[in-house]
Protein backbone atom coordinates (compact mmCIF):
# COMPACT_ATOMS: atom_id res chain seq x y z
CA UNK A 1 0.00 0.00 0.00
CA UNK A 2 3.07 2.61 0.57
CA UNK A 3 5.47 4.04 -1.21
CA UNK A 4 9.27 3.71 -1.01
CA UNK A 5 11.28 5.79 -2.92
CA UNK A 6 14.58 7.50 -2.67
CA UNK A 7 13.64 11.27 -1.88
CA UNK A 8 14.61 14.28 -3.98
CA UNK A 9 12.77 17.71 -4.83
CA UNK A 10 12.00 16.58 -8.39
CA UNK A 11 10.46 12.81 -6.96
CA UNK A 12 6.86 12.70 -8.52
CA UNK A 13 5.59 11.25 -5.67
CA UNK A 14 7.00 14.10 -3.48
CA UNK A 15 5.82 16.34 -5.56
CA UNK A 16 2.39 14.62 -5.63
CA UNK A 17 2.59 15.22 -1.78
CA UNK A 18 2.78 18.82 -2.33
CA UNK A 19 -0.03 19.30 -4.22
CA UNK A 20 -2.14 17.96 -1.94
CA UNK A 21 -4.77 20.36 -1.02
CA UNK A 22 -8.24 20.16 0.66
CA UNK A 23 -10.89 21.19 -2.51
CA UNK A 24 -14.26 21.54 -2.22
CA UNK A 25 -16.66 20.82 -5.44
CA UNK A 26 -18.76 24.04 -7.23
CA UNK A 27 -21.65 22.64 -6.72
CA UNK A 28 -21.06 22.23 -2.79
CA UNK A 29 -20.51 26.48 -2.60
CA UNK A 30 -24.19 26.59 -4.92
CA UNK A 31 -25.49 24.13 -2.55
CA UNK A 32 -24.44 26.14 0.44
CA UNK A 33 -25.04 29.80 -1.02
CA UNK A 34 -28.51 28.96 -1.17
CA UNK A 35 -28.94 27.02 2.24
CA UNK A 36 -27.22 30.40 3.84
CA UNK A 37 -29.39 32.75 2.51
CA UNK A 38 -32.76 31.31 2.93
CA UNK A 39 -32.09 30.68 6.80
CA UNK A 40 -31.17 34.46 6.72
CA UNK A 41 -34.45 35.36 5.14
CA UNK A 42 -36.82 32.79 6.52
CA UNK A 43 -35.25 32.12 9.82
CA UNK A 44 -36.19 29.24 11.61
CA UNK A 45 -39.05 28.00 9.08
CA UNK A 46 -35.94 27.48 6.63
CA UNK A 47 -33.83 26.12 9.26
CA UNK A 48 -36.10 23.68 10.36
CA UNK A 49 -36.90 22.20 6.78
CA UNK A 50 -33.24 21.65 6.33
CA UNK A 51 -33.12 19.86 9.23
CA UNK A 52 -35.78 17.73 7.81
CA UNK A 53 -34.55 17.38 4.80
CA UNK A 54 -30.66 16.67 4.85
CA UNK A 55 -31.06 14.86 8.21
CA UNK A 56 -34.01 13.65 8.53
CA UNK A 57 -35.41 15.06 11.89
CA UNK A 58 -37.73 16.56 12.83
CA UNK A 59 -37.20 19.59 15.00
CA UNK A 60 -40.65 20.47 15.96
CA UNK A 61 -40.92 16.76 18.08
CA UNK A 62 -37.25 16.29 19.02
CA UNK A 63 -36.61 19.96 20.23
CA UNK A 64 -34.09 22.98 19.69
CA UNK A 65 -32.01 22.02 22.68
CA UNK A 66 -30.42 18.94 24.19
CA UNK A 67 -32.56 18.48 27.60
CA UNK A 68 -31.95 18.43 31.33
CA UNK A 69 -32.70 15.22 31.43
CA UNK A 70 -30.41 13.80 28.37
CA UNK A 71 -27.29 15.26 29.96
CA UNK A 72 -28.43 13.35 33.61
CA UNK A 73 -29.06 10.21 31.83
CA UNK A 74 -25.69 10.17 29.45
CA UNK A 75 -23.66 10.76 32.94
CA UNK A 76 -25.69 6.98 34.55
CA UNK A 77 -24.93 5.68 30.59
CA UNK A 78 -21.17 6.46 29.97
CA UNK A 79 -18.71 4.01 32.22
CA UNK A 80 -16.60 5.73 35.42
CA UNK A 81 -13.58 4.75 32.93
CA UNK A 82 -14.33 7.02 30.47
CA UNK A 83 -15.55 10.05 33.14
CA UNK A 84 -11.50 9.67 34.92
CA UNK A 85 -10.13 9.94 31.36
CA UNK A 86 -12.28 12.83 30.40
CA UNK A 87 -11.02 14.64 34.42
CA UNK A 88 -7.41 14.06 33.67
CA UNK A 89 -7.55 15.05 29.99
CA UNK A 90 -9.57 18.33 30.59
CA UNK A 91 -7.33 19.00 33.26
CA UNK A 92 -3.89 18.83 31.40
CA UNK A 93 -5.35 20.92 28.90
CA UNK A 94 -6.77 23.58 31.33
CA UNK A 95 -3.12 23.68 32.77
CA UNK A 96 -1.71 24.41 29.24
CA UNK A 97 -3.84 26.82 27.99
CA UNK A 98 -3.92 28.61 31.36
CA UNK A 99 -0.30 30.03 30.62
CA UNK A 100 -1.11 30.99 27.11
CA UNK A 101 -3.32 33.94 28.56
CA UNK A 102 -2.17 37.36 27.21
CA UNK A 103 -1.04 39.86 29.69
CA UNK A 104 -1.87 43.27 29.43
CA UNK A 105 0.77 46.17 29.18
CA UNK A 106 1.04 49.89 28.63
CA UNK A 107 4.10 51.80 27.58
CA UNK A 108 4.43 55.56 29.18
CA UNK A 109 7.06 57.74 26.69
CA UNK A 110 8.79 60.84 27.68
CA UNK A 111 6.60 63.41 26.29
CA UNK A 112 3.43 61.61 28.18
CA UNK A 113 1.62 59.50 26.42
CA UNK A 114 0.80 56.56 27.59
CA UNK A 115 -0.15 53.53 25.14
CA UNK A 116 -2.16 50.06 26.68
CA UNK A 117 -2.67 47.06 25.11
CA UNK A 118 -5.71 45.16 26.35
CA UNK A 119 -7.16 41.79 26.05
CA UNK A 120 -10.93 40.77 26.33
CA UNK A 121 -12.96 37.55 25.44
CA UNK A 122 -15.14 37.83 22.56
CA UNK A 123 -18.90 37.42 23.72
CA UNK A 124 -20.14 34.18 22.18
CA UNK A 125 -18.92 31.28 20.18
CA UNK A 126 -20.35 28.25 18.11
CA UNK A 127 -18.86 24.92 18.35
CA UNK A 128 -19.79 22.28 15.67
CA UNK A 129 -18.97 19.42 16.77
CA UNK A 130 -19.48 16.03 14.56
CA UNK A 131 -21.08 13.21 15.70
CA UNK A 132 -23.23 11.13 13.35
CA UNK A 133 -19.95 8.86 12.09
CA UNK A 134 -18.21 9.19 15.44
CA UNK A 135 -19.19 11.07 18.65
CA UNK A 136 -15.78 13.25 18.51
CA UNK A 137 -15.38 14.34 21.84
CA UNK A 138 -11.83 15.28 21.74
CA UNK A 139 -12.92 18.04 19.30
CA UNK A 140 -15.57 19.08 21.60
CA UNK A 141 -13.06 19.82 24.63
CA UNK A 142 -10.43 20.72 22.75
CA UNK A 143 -12.69 23.73 20.98
CA UNK A 144 -14.68 24.48 24.59
CA UNK A 145 -11.19 24.67 27.03
CA UNK A 146 -9.71 27.28 25.59
CA UNK A 147 -12.69 29.23 24.93
CA UNK A 148 -13.38 29.02 29.04
CA UNK A 149 -9.79 29.70 29.57
CA UNK A 150 -10.27 32.64 27.69
CA UNK A 151 -13.41 34.00 29.74
CA UNK A 152 -15.89 33.19 26.84
CA UNK A 153 -19.49 33.73 28.50
CA UNK A 154 -21.81 32.19 26.14
CA UNK A 155 -20.97 29.14 24.27
CA UNK A 156 -22.84 27.08 22.44
CA UNK A 157 -22.50 23.41 20.89
CA UNK A 158 -24.20 22.09 17.62
CA UNK A 159 -24.12 18.49 16.96
CA UNK A 160 -26.13 16.67 14.01
CA UNK A 161 -28.85 14.44 15.70
CA UNK A 162 -29.23 10.85 15.67
CA UNK A 163 -32.65 9.88 13.93
CA UNK A 164 -34.45 9.43 17.26
CA UNK A 165 -33.26 13.11 18.27
CA UNK A 166 -31.15 11.98 20.49
CA UNK A 167 -27.31 12.93 20.74
CA UNK A 168 -24.17 10.89 21.50
CA UNK A 169 -23.76 10.49 25.68
CA UNK A 170 -20.35 10.27 25.23
CA UNK A 171 -20.27 13.93 23.50
CA UNK A 172 -23.35 15.05 26.19
CA UNK A 173 -21.29 13.95 29.13
CA UNK A 174 -17.87 16.20 27.98
CA UNK A 175 -20.34 18.98 27.67
CA UNK A 176 -21.92 18.68 30.92
CA UNK A 177 -18.77 17.61 32.49
CA UNK A 178 -17.64 21.65 31.03
CA UNK A 179 -21.01 23.08 32.12
CA UNK A 180 -21.85 23.33 29.03
CA UNK A 181 -25.94 23.98 28.25
CA UNK A 182 -26.55 25.23 25.52
CA UNK A 183 -26.27 22.60 23.36
CA UNK A 184 -28.27 23.12 20.10
CA UNK A 185 -29.57 19.74 18.21
CA UNK A 186 -29.25 21.25 14.65
CA UNK A 187 -25.71 20.96 12.11
CA UNK A 188 -24.53 21.50 8.66
CA UNK A 189 -24.50 24.92 6.95
CA UNK A 190 -28.02 25.45 8.11
CA UNK A 191 -26.90 24.77 11.50
CA UNK A 192 -23.87 27.59 10.61
CA UNK A 193 -26.43 29.60 9.06
CA UNK A 194 -28.48 29.70 12.07
CA UNK A 195 -25.61 30.86 14.68
CA UNK A 196 -24.17 33.19 12.22
CA UNK A 197 -27.17 35.05 11.43
CA UNK A 198 -29.68 34.52 14.49
CA UNK A 199 -33.26 33.14 14.17
CA UNK A 200 -36.24 33.40 16.22
CA UNK A 201 -34.72 31.14 18.57
CA UNK A 202 -31.02 30.41 17.79
CA UNK A 203 -28.70 33.23 18.77
CA UNK A 204 -26.27 34.84 16.68
CA UNK A 205 -22.84 34.55 18.09
CA UNK A 206 -19.62 36.37 16.96
CA UNK A 207 -17.45 33.24 16.36
CA UNK A 208 -17.37 29.56 14.78
CA UNK A 209 -15.23 26.97 15.23
CA UNK A 210 -14.96 22.79 14.88
CA UNK A 211 -14.65 20.91 11.65
CA UNK A 212 -17.26 19.20 9.45
CA UNK A 213 -18.02 18.08 5.89
CA UNK A 214 -17.26 19.73 3.13
CA UNK A 215 -20.75 21.20 3.29
CA UNK A 216 -19.43 22.57 6.65
CA UNK A 217 -16.21 23.93 5.87
CA UNK A 218 -18.04 26.06 2.80
CA UNK A 219 -20.61 27.07 5.00
CA UNK A 220 -17.84 28.67 7.32
CA UNK A 221 -15.89 29.81 4.22
CA UNK A 222 -19.05 31.58 3.12
CA UNK A 223 -19.80 33.25 6.66
CA UNK A 224 -16.46 34.36 7.50
CA UNK A 225 -17.06 38.16 8.07
CA UNK A 226 -20.26 37.48 9.26
CA UNK A 227 -18.63 35.95 12.03
CA UNK A 228 -14.92 34.85 13.15
CA UNK A 229 -13.98 31.46 12.46
CA UNK A 230 -10.83 29.39 13.10
CA UNK A 231 -10.10 28.16 9.75
CA UNK A 232 -11.11 25.70 6.95
CA UNK A 233 -10.21 22.49 8.01
CA UNK A 234 -8.11 20.07 5.69
CA UNK A 235 -7.43 15.83 5.73
CA UNK A 236 -5.38 15.13 8.33
CA UNK A 237 -1.49 14.19 7.66
CA UNK A 238 1.70 13.55 9.77
CA UNK A 239 5.66 13.78 8.84
CA UNK A 240 7.57 11.44 10.72
CA UNK A 241 11.81 11.89 10.54
CA UNK A 242 13.49 8.53 11.73
CA UNK A 243 17.14 7.62 12.56
CA UNK A 244 18.95 4.47 12.00
CA UNK A 245 17.44 3.38 15.58
CA UNK A 246 13.71 4.60 15.31
CA UNK A 247 11.68 1.24 16.02
CA UNK A 248 10.00 0.08 12.90
CA UNK A 249 6.63 -0.62 14.77
CA UNK A 250 6.21 2.24 16.33
CA UNK A 251 6.47 4.28 13.11
CA UNK A 252 4.74 2.07 10.96
CA UNK A 253 1.51 2.53 13.75
CA UNK A 254 2.14 6.26 14.06
CA UNK A 255 1.37 6.52 10.06
CA UNK A 256 -1.60 4.40 10.33
CA UNK A 257 -3.01 6.57 13.07
CA UNK A 258 -3.52 9.56 10.25
CA UNK A 259 -4.55 7.03 7.53
CA UNK A 260 -7.24 5.50 9.21
CA UNK A 261 -8.93 8.17 8.93
CA UNK A 262 -9.91 6.84 5.59
CA UNK A 263 -11.38 9.88 3.48
CA UNK A 264 -7.87 8.96 1.04
CA UNK A 265 -6.81 12.41 1.06
CA UNK A 266 -5.20 12.09 4.78
CA UNK A 267 -1.23 11.88 4.14
CA UNK A 268 1.32 9.67 6.42
CA UNK A 269 4.60 10.45 5.80
CA UNK A 270 8.06 9.01 6.65
CA UNK A 271 11.56 9.64 5.93
CA UNK A 272 14.66 7.19 7.21
CA UNK A 273 18.02 6.75 6.28
CA UNK A 274 18.39 3.30 4.27
CA UNK A 275 16.25 1.17 2.17
CA UNK A 276 16.30 -1.89 4.49
CA UNK A 277 14.74 0.29 7.12
CA UNK A 278 12.50 1.82 4.66
CA UNK A 279 11.44 -1.74 3.76
CA UNK A 280 10.59 -2.62 8.05
CA UNK A 281 8.65 0.32 8.31
CA UNK A 282 6.73 -0.75 5.11
CA UNK A 283 6.25 -4.63 6.22
CA UNK A 284 4.82 -3.40 9.56
CA UNK A 285 2.23 -1.28 8.40
CA UNK A 286 1.43 -4.60 6.38
CA UNK A 287 1.25 -6.45 9.11
CA UNK A 288 -0.43 -4.40 11.61
CA UNK A 289 -2.93 -3.33 9.30
CA UNK A 290 -3.80 -7.03 8.87
CA UNK A 291 -3.51 -7.99 12.47
CA UNK A 292 -6.01 -5.42 13.78
CA UNK A 293 -8.56 -5.00 11.12
CA UNK A 294 -7.11 -1.89 9.60
CA UNK A 295 -6.53 -2.38 5.89
CA UNK A 296 -9.87 -1.21 4.40
CA UNK A 297 -9.56 2.11 6.86
CA UNK A 298 -5.99 3.12 5.74
CA UNK A 299 -5.77 1.51 2.16
CA UNK A 300 -7.33 4.90 -0.34
CA UNK A 301 -4.79 6.92 2.57
CA UNK A 302 -1.57 4.26 1.69
CA UNK A 303 -2.04 4.05 -1.82
CA UNK A 304 -2.48 8.37 -2.62
CA UNK A 305 -0.60 10.02 -0.18
CA UNK A 306 1.57 6.83 1.65
CA UNK A 307 5.18 7.50 1.08
CA UNK A 308 8.66 6.15 3.09
CA UNK A 309 11.37 8.60 1.51
CA UNK A 310 14.49 7.44 1.62
CA UNK A 311 16.94 10.43 2.67
CA UNK A 312 20.67 10.99 2.75
CA UNK A 313 20.41 12.64 6.22
CA UNK A 314 18.73 14.25 8.92
CA UNK A 315 19.09 17.60 7.72
CA UNK A 316 17.36 16.87 4.31
CA UNK A 317 15.12 15.21 6.06
CA UNK A 318 14.22 18.23 8.19
CA UNK A 319 14.21 20.50 4.75
CA UNK A 320 11.50 18.58 3.05
CA UNK A 321 9.11 18.29 6.39
CA UNK A 322 9.53 22.45 6.70
CA UNK A 323 8.19 22.27 2.55
CA UNK A 324 5.60 19.97 3.34
CA UNK A 325 4.91 21.91 6.33
CA UNK A 326 2.44 19.40 7.97
CA UNK A 327 0.27 19.06 10.80
CA UNK A 328 1.93 16.92 12.99
CA UNK A 329 5.72 15.72 12.55
CA UNK A 330 7.32 13.21 14.68
CA UNK A 331 10.99 13.49 15.21
CA UNK A 332 12.11 9.78 16.19
CA UNK A 333 15.81 10.83 17.28
CA UNK A 334 18.08 9.67 19.63
CA UNK A 335 19.82 13.38 19.23
CA UNK A 336 16.95 15.64 18.42
CA UNK A 337 17.65 19.14 19.68
CA UNK A 338 19.31 20.43 16.16
CA UNK A 339 16.49 19.27 14.16
CA UNK A 340 13.66 20.67 16.51
CA UNK A 341 15.80 24.00 16.41
CA UNK A 342 15.11 23.68 13.02
CA UNK A 343 12.14 22.45 12.03
CA UNK A 344 9.59 25.28 12.19
CA UNK A 345 6.47 24.52 9.88
CA UNK A 346 4.69 22.39 11.61
CA UNK A 347 1.50 22.66 13.67
CA UNK A 348 3.11 20.35 16.83
CA UNK A 349 6.42 18.35 16.62
CA UNK A 350 6.44 15.02 19.04
CA UNK A 351 9.78 14.70 20.23
CA UNK A 352 10.65 10.76 21.00
CA UNK A 353 9.31 7.19 20.01
CA UNK A 354 7.05 7.86 22.74
CA UNK A 355 5.17 11.08 21.63
CA UNK A 356 2.86 9.53 19.65
CA UNK A 357 0.81 11.95 18.08
CA UNK A 358 -2.66 10.31 19.44
CA UNK A 359 -0.95 11.97 22.85
CA UNK A 360 -1.60 15.19 21.36
CA UNK A 361 -4.52 14.25 19.69
CA UNK A 362 -6.12 13.09 22.79
CA UNK A 363 -4.45 14.09 25.99
CA UNK A 364 -1.10 15.34 27.32
CA UNK A 365 -2.68 19.30 27.08
CA UNK A 366 -2.03 21.01 23.82
CA UNK A 367 -4.32 21.45 21.27
CA UNK A 368 -4.91 18.97 18.02
CA UNK A 369 -6.78 21.53 16.32
CA UNK A 370 -4.05 22.64 13.77
CA UNK A 371 -3.19 24.25 10.38
CA UNK A 372 -3.48 21.84 7.42
CA UNK A 373 -2.79 21.02 3.80
CA UNK A 374 0.89 23.15 3.96
CA UNK A 375 -0.52 25.81 6.13
CA UNK A 376 1.71 25.56 9.16
CA UNK A 377 3.96 27.85 6.78
CA UNK A 378 1.82 30.99 7.92
CA UNK A 379 -1.09 30.18 10.83
CA UNK A 380 -0.92 27.95 14.10
CA UNK A 381 -2.99 25.91 15.76
CA UNK A 382 -5.79 26.99 18.04
CA UNK A 383 -4.97 28.42 21.56
CA UNK A 384 -6.51 30.51 24.14
CA UNK A 385 -5.92 33.87 21.94
CA UNK A 386 -8.67 32.11 19.25
CA UNK A 387 -11.36 33.22 21.90
CA UNK A 388 -9.84 36.57 22.42
CA UNK A 389 -9.56 40.23 21.34
CA UNK A 390 -6.52 42.37 21.87
CA UNK A 391 -7.06 46.51 21.57
CA UNK A 392 -5.08 49.67 22.30
CA UNK A 393 -5.94 52.56 24.49
CA UNK A 394 -4.10 55.86 23.48
CA UNK A 395 -3.58 58.85 26.08
CA UNK A 396 -2.58 61.50 24.33
CA UNK A 397 -1.78 64.83 26.25
CA UNK A 398 -2.10 68.17 25.17
CA UNK A 399 1.47 68.42 25.32
CA UNK A 400 2.32 65.54 23.44
CA UNK A 401 0.30 65.91 20.96
CA UNK A 402 1.99 70.02 20.58
CA UNK A 403 5.15 68.37 20.50
CA UNK A 404 5.04 65.87 17.82
CA UNK A 405 1.74 68.11 15.85
CA UNK A 406 4.06 68.89 12.99
CA UNK A 407 5.29 65.33 12.40
CA UNK A 408 1.74 63.96 12.28
CA UNK A 409 0.74 66.78 9.66
CA UNK A 410 3.48 65.87 7.50
CA UNK A 411 2.67 62.23 7.14
CA UNK A 412 -1.10 62.49 6.71
CA UNK A 413 -0.60 65.49 3.88
CA UNK A 414 1.90 62.93 2.18
CA UNK A 415 -1.16 60.64 1.64
CA UNK A 416 -3.58 63.48 0.83
CA UNK A 417 -5.20 63.68 3.94
CA UNK A 418 -5.96 66.90 4.48
CA UNK A 419 -8.62 66.37 7.45
CA UNK A 420 -6.58 64.12 9.24
CA UNK A 421 -3.96 66.79 9.27
CA UNK A 422 -6.58 69.13 9.92
CA UNK A 423 -7.82 67.16 13.46
CA UNK A 424 -4.37 67.98 14.51
CA UNK A 425 -3.93 71.46 13.16
CA UNK A 426 -6.65 72.86 15.49
CA UNK A 427 -5.68 72.05 18.56
CA UNK A 428 -1.49 73.24 17.89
Amino acid sequence: MVTISKFSYENPRFNHLLKRRSSIPEEVETTVREVLKDVKTRGDEALYEYMKKFDHVDMNEIGLFVTEEEFADAREKVSEEFKESVKRACDNLMRFHKKQLPVSFSETYQDGAVLERRYTPINSLAINVPGNMAPLVSTLYMNVIPAIVAGVPNIYILTKPRIDGTIDEHLLYVADYLNIRNYYKISGSQGLAAVAYGTETVRKVDAITGPGNNFTQMAKKLLFGEVKIDSIAGPSEIAIIADRNANPVFIAADMMSQAEHGTGFEASTAFCLSEEQAQKIKAEINRLCKEHGLVKATQKTFENYGDIFIVDSIEEAVDAVNEIAPEHAELLLDDYQDALTKLTNAGAVFVGEYSTEPVGDYFCGTNHILPTCGTAKFSSGMSVLEFMRGYSVIHYPEAALKQNADHIIQLAESEGMKAHALAVKIRK
